[in-house]
């Protein structure tokens, strides 16, 4: 039976579109009212939780601290201070902005503001004593257990979406790993195979002794959702995370209706919803780079199907890789040799994060430390290689132009190969 399209018509797809529009309209609405909230005097009281800080060096050749803050009145924003400051990731501010150069465009996509009176917000308990909030509780359960300060930030961001340094991210984008590191789709299927693995064994025990007419399916699979609504809320939603667990979710709808599940039109549609209820999506380079990744995914799947399983899951590593690379080049600059094992680290990711989580949490989280450390410390040439975006528009369509003809997916894949001897070959040289 052949699976069937949630859309069938173009009259169910204007209504779709004339709702989402709607909904869009409404909710920019609201963000700008939040702005003219913000902007009607020019300072601000504000408090905020600080979700990075970079150090910097001024013109003048003196420091000073780039805070990343995210408030749930503002959303992400940015400030600056010349305060010698301890580590305060993770912790409330207190502090004052000042809002007289803030346009609207820019708070959607995340505004910088100057500010004064930064302070801490303590958090206490009943005897007087600072009082960790449960998220930091774990993030130093997972940190506690390593005395590198890499690994310290390593494992807290690859399970919990915490901060990460410059260098840790330098590090990552030395091998093309962002995708790794930054809680996506990838790690949402890794935990729901092993959910479905911890909650099916004592499920099928009781489902045989007291409900054996339930639908293990179904009760596995929405158990399964809880959970990871619980775990994205309790991550801060990160934008990718926010994608991916929104797919699960209409896709669990899909297969439980027999609606077709890995389709472009899956895609699109949990695309413009997640945008129209939240605008500041479009600016979000999280959720533009998953979209993307999940995108070349159905575009390999569409053009290579019924191929075996591991030649499948080496040409789709191998594509969605190089698929990538104008994109992520477009926002970030740096390239190195190291990153042509990506596919690689990619294809043996599933089994190291569910070894670590083992590891983590039976307490010998640093068993593995000394081989990541070499790993982060191997040095390798690397140089900037930047897209301009009058190369990056016609390759984004011409990705999808590729949907429509073998003929242009064969022209699409030479400019795959072209781009890698180009950024990887000829252009290092010239650099």
């Amino acid at each position: 039976m052949q699976p069937l399209e949630l859309f069938s018509s173009r009259k169910e797809w204007a209504i779709f579109f004339v709702v989402c529009a709607a909904i869009f309209c409404v909710n920019i609405a609201l963000s700008y009212r939040s702005y003219c909230d913000l902007v009607e005097r020019k300072f601000y009281d504000a408090e905020a939780v600080v979700i990075s800080q970079n150090l910097k060096i001024n013109k003048h050749n003196k420091p000073y601290w780039v805070l990343r803050l995210k408030s749930d009145k503002l959303g992400s924003f940015y400030t600056t201070t010349n305060e010698d400051i301890k580590p305060i990731t993770g912790r409330d501010l207190r502090l004052v902005l000042i809002t007289d150069k803030i346009e609207f465009i820019d708070f959607l996509r995340g505004f910088y503001a100057p500010s004064f009176h930064i302070a801490l917000k303590p958090t206490v308990d009943q005897s007087g004593e600072y009082a960790a909030p449960l998220y930091d509780i774990f993030v130093s359960f997972l940190a506690d257990q390593h005395s590198n300060p890499m690994m310290q930030e390593l494992f807290p961001a690859l399970f919990l979406a915490a901060p990460q340094s410059k260098e840790l991210r330098n590090s990552v984008v030395k091998y093309a790993a962002a995708h790794l590191i930054a809680l996506s789709g990838f790690h949402l299927s890794i935990l729901t195979v092993v959910l479905g693995v911890l909650l099916g064994l004592p499920y099928r025990f009781f489902q045989q002794r007291f409900f054996p007419y339930r639908n293990g399916y179904i009760d596995l699979g929405i158990i399964t959702l809880i959970i990871l609504g619980w775990y994205l809320v309790f991550t801060g939603i990160v934008p990718s995370l926010l994608r991916a667990y929104a797919m699960l979710v209409f896709g669990m709808f899909l297969v439980f209706r027999h609606i077709a599940l890995i389709s472009f039109q899956t895609l699109a549609i949990v695309s413009i919803v997640l945008i129209s209820f939240d605008p500041s999506l479009l600016f979000s380079i999280g959720f533009i780079l998953s979209v993307s990744g999940v995108y070349f995914i159905f575009l390999y799947l569409h053009h290579f199907k019924n191929r075996p399983k591991i030649e499948t899951a080496i040409g789709l590593s191998v594509y969605v890789f190089t698929a990538m690379l104008p994109i992520v080049h477009y926002y970030f600059a740096p390239s190195a040799y190291s990153q042509l094992i990506s596919p690689i680290l990619t294809l043996i990711y599933a089994p190291f994060f569910i070894i670590e989580l083992a590891l983590h949490l039976a307490i010998f989280g640093d068993l593995l430390d000394p081989f990541l450390i070499a790993a982060i410390e191997w040095q390798t040439k690397e140089w900037n290689f930047t897209v301009p975006i009058w190369i990056a528009l016609p390759y984004v369509a011409l990705s999808i132009a590729a949907i429509f003809h073998r003929y242009i997916h064969y022209l699409f894949m030479l400019v795959l190969i072209g781009w890698l001897l180009v950024q990887y070959l000829f252009y290092p040289w010239l650099y």
